[in-house]
């Protein structure tokens, strides 16, 4: 039962070929896009416009993972004198390795507004002139005035002035400009890597259990920041399932098997089985 991942790889070997399956034309391709990029960026700070075009730089197949494993142990000594010292090593686990039918360096362009971040201004001052303790309340309305003044031992306003000294800072936010589109500035090209698992006969349950031994393998590995934005590194690889597009059991459409594995954030790509 390895005839259609055998023409899977074949057909997935072409960058021409992976990127037609990668386009970002079409709800579908949108989609699969953004789940890459959710995966492989923490996006918070950016709201992601439009995604304009993909370019699959390298591809490899069949690469193997090697999980690390993580194995802590205390080295103790009674004589000449009591020790005691705590070891942690990350080794290869003995365990068989973990198999990335296709792997792809991918280029993701997009449009995309930015949060400016920052503060524009701020100031402090002292703010001693209130009279009453609702003028209190009234300035500091996150403040639980009575537990303060029981806590205290505060009964006047005066003995409230006297005790500490009150600041009060504003901070104003920077105000970004007008999004534009069309704006050169605002166009940016994300590299990820997607690592793809062939599913040969169908079996989704089997898939999501592949990509989720691909990306618990690949912990270890460690991933830059992109350029040109503030967003941080998520995992080291986007990961997909490829399955035979005349293959789904009766019931079951590819919308379904699609929002499925986005929801965990795995793309599905469908191929022709013959």
């Amino acid at each position: 039962m390895t005839a259609f991942r055998d023409r899977a790889l074949l057909a997935l070997s072409d960058p021409v070929a992976l990127g037609a399956l990668l386009s970002p034309t079409g709800a579908s391709g949108d989609r699969r896009l953004r789940t890459m990029l959710a995966t492989a960026y923490d996006l918070a700070a950016v709201r992601i416009d439009t995604v304009t075009g993909t370019r699959v730089r390298e591809i490899a197949l069949q690469r193997p993972l090697f999980p690390t494993a993580r194995q802590d142990g205390v080295w103790s000594q009674i004589v000449p004198a009591y020790s005691r010292t705590e070891l942690t090593l990350n080794v290869p686990a003995p365990a068989r390795p973990v198999w990335i039918d296709v792997r792809a360096g991918i280029d993701v362009t997009l449009v995309a507004e930015v949060d400016p971040a920052g503060a524009e201004s701020v100031v402090t001052r002292a703010f001693d002139d209130f009279t009453t303790f609702d003028e209190f309340r009234a300035r500091f309305t996150f403040f639980d005035l009575d537990a303060f003044l029981a806590e205290h031992g505060i009964s006047t306003v005066a003995e409230l002035k006297d005790s500490f000294h009150y600041l009060v800072t504003d901070i104003r936010l920077r105000t970004p400009p007008p999004f534009d589109p069309g704006d050169p500035a605002n166009t940016h090209t994300l590299p990820l890597t997607l690592a793809a698992v062939v599913v040969d006969p169908f079996d989704l349950a089997g898939g999501l259990r592949a990509t989720r031994l691909v990306r618990e393998a690949a912990r270890s590995l460690t991933v830059p920041p992109p350029a040109g934005l503030p967003a941080e590194a998520g995992e080291a690889y986007a990961t997909a399932v490829v399955l035979a597009a005349d293959g789904l059991p009766d019931g079951l459409t590819a919308a379904d098997v699609e929002q499925l594995c986005a929801g965990e954030g795995v793309v599905s790509l469908f191929l022709p089985a013959a």
